[in-house]
């Protein structure tokens, strides 16, 4: 995985996010829509135009579940950018959506829309990055990771030992650079 990471990065052709920009971008645009449905509807039309025939079901299903997932009358708020950075890793996290809930909650989304469900395990490692940069991108808001495809909601848990998911992500960042040191 990592040696097919490291090629796309070096490829200048390669555009790994590009499959899923306009989706993401569409997110943006609906939470702060009184007509989000409409906005997303455009999105999939538009992927509908293009040769990838698996772009559209992919774009609707994700769709229909960010719909599903996003709480009635929240609305968008701007958000930074920001990198957690452990020794030699830097990972920025990008498309990040800002949410203001009716009660003045506010929510920091990590939007994920792949196929594969995603899991809790999967998603603390998320969450837990997220959590630390809160107060660089959105402060004082509650991390979330929507699985869009499957309309699930992930936050960390209130039992979650926060510790020994900072040692098993730090751990996991160590040996993801000793590995793209590795790669041919």
């Amino acid at each position: 995985m990592v040696t097919e990471q490291k090629r796309r990065y070096l490829d200048p052709d390669a555009r790994a996010v590009a499959y899923y920009a306009p989706l993401l971008a569409g997110f943006r645009r609906a939470v702060s829509s009184p007509d989000r449905s409409t906005v997303l509807d455009r999105v999939v039309a538009k992927a509908a135009q293009g040769r990838e025939l698996s772009k559209p079901v992919a774009y609707r299903s994700a769709s229909d579940g960010f719909l599903r997932l996003l709480p009635r009358g929240a609305t968008g708020v701007p958000v930074a950018q920001a990198a957690w950075r452990d020794g030699d890793l830097s990972i920025v996290l990008r498309h990040m959506l800002g949410l203001r809930l009716r009660d003045d909650t506010k929510f920091l989304v990590a939007p994920y829309c792949k196929k594969p469900e995603l899991s809790q395990e999967v998603a603390d490692v998320l969450l837990h990055l997220m959590d630390a940069l809160i107060p660089e991108i959105l402060p004082g808001a509650t991390a979330v990771v929507y699985d869009t495809r499957h309309a699930r909601r992930y936050k960390l848990g209130a039992r979650t030992n926060r510790r020994s998911l900072d040692a098993l992500v730090r751990s996991m960042a160590s040996g993801y650079v000793r590995h793209w040191h590795l790669a041919a």
